[in-house]
């Protein structure tokens, strides 16, 4: 399990406002299993996080569990944040100004095909920022909204 692993069955059954019992109840699964999944035992399946979602209308929380379950992700992926919505446009709208400067500098040492030692400290730093991009522009597709907390409440 990922260290900085985030406990998305505790996040998914406190927004709904749910007991353990009760949550198992609507996933389908023992009150156990959801105690496991609490104590960071045991980490839900593909399924059962698929309900998560569903039920607390949190679609962040299953990013967050590819990121939990696979090294892969967590070496690959960046770290999205649950925030509003206008929140994740304000930084999506921020990062997005520094793609014409970074495309720029992309262009200038990608034109010979390799990347050179004087090239790979500014490379570095633009994959950390190109990584900034891919964050935000998730962030918006997964940000609380409204709806989702009607949602909730339903």
């Amino acid at each position: 399990m990922n260290q900085e692993y985030r406990n998305i069955t505790k996040i998914a059954r406190q927004t709904c406002g749910l007991t353990q019992e009760r949550f198992a109840e609507m996933l389908d699964i023992s009150a156990e299993c959801v105690r496991q999944y609490e104590a960071g035992k045991i980490m839900p399946g593909d399924d059962v996080v698929v309900k998560m979602v569903e039920l607390s209308a949190m679609p962040v929380l299953g990013y967050w569990h590819l990121l939990n379950k696979s090294r892969v992700a967590s070496g690959l992926l960046p770290e999205v944040d649950y925030v509003s919505l206008p929140q994740s446009v304000c930084r999506l709208i921020a990062t997005a100004q520094r793609i014409p400067e970074l495309t720029a500098q992309l262009a200038a040492i990608a034109a010979d095909g390799r990347i050179t030692e004087d090239e790979e400290e500014l490379f570095t730093a633009m994959t950390s920022d190109m990584d900034e991009i891919i964050a935000a522009v998730l962030s918006v597709k997964m940000a609380k909204t409204e709806a989702q907390d009607e949602q909730r409440r339903i």
